[in-house]
């Protein structure tokens, strides 16, 4: 998709992010949605998807594309010398909604396929902050294509046929944050808007434990029976021992690993950590100083990266 040519041609676009690879949600929203000028017409070509538009009044297609003929086929996939499409999204939105209000199942499939295939370029390249999560990127992608094909057939959804390339990158921003929060990634943003900085992850299946945790105390709670506080937060504690396993990670060895894990979080003596390891106390003693210096300075350096 063109994006120089699209926020030239689109007012008010000056001011909207780009999803880069480091991650970063997009911020576009349908807020700031632009209307297109009227009668106007903007190739998109990288992407394949043309933005147009039309008079908001017109409801109905200019004309009943059948996808079944091999001229109407041809029509829906020919471009333009520009890049986009003869037929552009918002012609082929309202002719998938005028076959859906007769009933045209097979009409309206064969078109929604097509619609999907202009927009899967798009769809990839905003989810591409995903790609070392091929199963989230593959989430973000499925959301988005079943958001559109909702939408597609619900006539109340004006906003896509006013701007559909807008409509298209508040989708993908929609969903690419969706995922975000569902797998508890977020980053800390500065003044600008930029993520600095380490994100902040609570993986999903921790958060699913802790839901089912406080599901679990209302249901207690709801026999009559007196509910006391926990006074340990075990969100904390929970949170403790994802940080300890990060910062273990450090450690090559998995010998040093164990060591550093009964000495310093379970606190056992050093006899009873020879007899776990087969090694003997002195062993296990000089492992454990060398193993603290290791931490100790990839703790700092991960700090003085954060820092810059």
């Amino acid at each position: 998709m063109d994006e120089s040519n699209e926020i030239a041609k689109t007012p008010g676009r000056r001011g909207a992010h780009r999803s880069t690879d480091s991650g970063e949600m997009p911020t576009e929203t349908r807020r700031a949605a632009p209307v297109a000028p009227m009668g106007t017409h903007t190739d998109a070509g990288d992407a394949g998807v043309s933005d147009a538009s039309a008079p908001a009044d017109a409801a109905a297609p200019a004309e009943m594309l059948d996808p079944r003929e091999p001229e109407s086929r041809a029509r829906l996939l020919r471009r333009t010398p520009g890049g986009g499409y003869e037929i552009p999204e918002i012609e082929l939105v309202r002719v998938i909604r005028a076959w859906g209000q007769r009933g045209a199942g097979e009409h309206v499939r064969a078109l929604c396929e097509l619609l999907v295939d202009r927009c899967m370029p798009e769809f990839q390249r905003r989810s591409w902050g995903l790609r070392h999560r091929p199963d989230l990127m593959e989430d973000a992608i499925g959301g988005m294509i079943e958001q559109l094909l909702r939408e597609v057939q619900d006539p109340r959804e004006t906003f896509m046929t006013l701007n559909f390339i807008h409509y298209l990158r508040c989708l993908c921003a929609d969903n690419f944050g969706r995922v975000l929060r569902q797998e508890g990634l977020s980053y800390k943003r500065d003044a600008q808007g930029r993520p600095q900085g380490r994100p902040q992850h609570v993986p999903r299946a921790l958060v699913e434990r802790i839901d089912i945790a406080a599901e679990d105390r209302e249901e207690a709670g709801a026999g009559g029976g007196t509910v006391i506080a926990d006074p340990r937060d075990t969100l904390e504690e929970r949170m403790a021992a994802v940080e300890a396993q990060r910062i273990l990670s450090f450690l090559p060895d998995p010998l040093d690993r164990q060591i550093m894990a009964l000495r310093a979080l379970e606190h056992m003596r050093w006899d009873d950590i020879a007899k776990l390891c087969g090694k003997t106390e002195r062993t296990m003693r000089l492992r454990y100083e060398k193993a603290l210096v290791k931490l100790r300075a990839s703790i700092e350096a991960e700090t003085a990266a954060i820092a810059r």
